[in-house]
């Protein structure tokens, strides 16, 4: 056994959590290593990226080994551990996080390139997720993950100076930006992928939106893109979030109706965003 294993097992003996590692299938192979999350929403409120830190009782880091999940408290600096155990048969993937005491957890996930995307919900409140949505009222924890280094460096620099030399400011979606900044980088027309297929949106300079779907149909056998327009308003930026004010629409409920999305990180490339339901998705610039 190596030493980290050891100090693992060690941990997992002192918590009173019984160390046995879930088998190392190549879908647990894709959780090891260290992580940060980037972004939280909690039973619909959005946590502000710089509250993370403190919202969460590991500061938003943590190392996963085996099936233990390893985060040092940056209040007390003291070690704790969770195991999961995961089951990528079901769809959507289901995970399940426990203490020495019980369930603590249980929930779906999704990987999306160097990100990990779970939503966990108390088994005491509720069953498990079907969908990656924490809108109020359901309990719900939505978090993106992602890859981070170390927090130890032959260097002698800790991880709170590591994360302060990586997050400086390469591009502009890297720092805090002024709602007239965001207004500007989203002017132009963005595509958003869902179940469905391909949602269009563009934004234009006079303060007005279109949206467009766009599917793929089965015509004269053979299969092409059609695209529909499904909305048309006006938006505005207030404070990192943009809202949707809908005068007409494909659905008539939705006219007269107002959505706010909360913008996460833009640049010239892409954006992302948690919806009005609490959904974290992004989009692609087109043009």
């Amino acid at each position: 056994m190596s030493l980290r294993l050891a100090v693992v097992a060690a941990l997992l003996s002192f918590a009173g959590v019984p160390a046995m590692a879930q088998e190392q299938s190549p879908e647990l192979q894709r959780f090891q290593g260290h992580w940060e999350v980037t972004d939280l929403v909690e039973d619909g409120k959005v946590i502000p990226r710089e509250a993370i830190r403190e919202w969460l009782p590991s500061g938003g880091r943590a190392e996963i080994v085996e099936n233990a999940i390893i985060f040092t408290s940056p209040h007390d600096q003291k070690k704790h551990v969770k195991v999961f155990s995961v089951d990528p048969t079901q769809y959507p993937k289901a995970i399940d996080v426990s203490t020495k005491d019980r369930t603590a957890g249980v929930g779906i996930y999704r990987f999306d390139e160097e990100r990990l995307i779970i939503c966990i919900e108390d088994p005491e409140k509720g069953d498990r997720p079907d969908e990656f949505s924490a809108a109020e009222g359901s309990h719900r924890m939505l978090m993106v993950l992602k890859r981070s280094k170390a927090a130890a460096r032959g260097d002698g620099r800790t991880s709170e100076q590591e994360s302060k030399v990586t997050a400086a400011p390469s591009t502009p979606a890297a720092r805090l930006l002024t709602d007239d900044e965001v207004k500007r980088q989203l002017l132009g027309t963005w595509r958003h992928k869902d179940n469905i297929g391909a949602l269009f949106i563009t934004f234009s300079a006079d303060g007005t939106f279109t949206t467009v779907r766009e599917v793929q149909e089965l015509r004269l056998f053979q299969k092409v893109f059609v695209q529909t327009p499904v909305s048309s308003g006006r938006w505005k930026v207030q404070r990192g979030v943009v809202a949707f004010s809908v005068n007409s629409a494909t659905d008539p409920l939705r006219v007269g109706k107002t959505f706010e999305f909360t913008i996460r990180s833009i640049s010239d490339r892409d954006f992302i965003f948690v919806d009005y339901l609490g959904v974290v998705g992004s989009a692609v610039r087109v043009r």
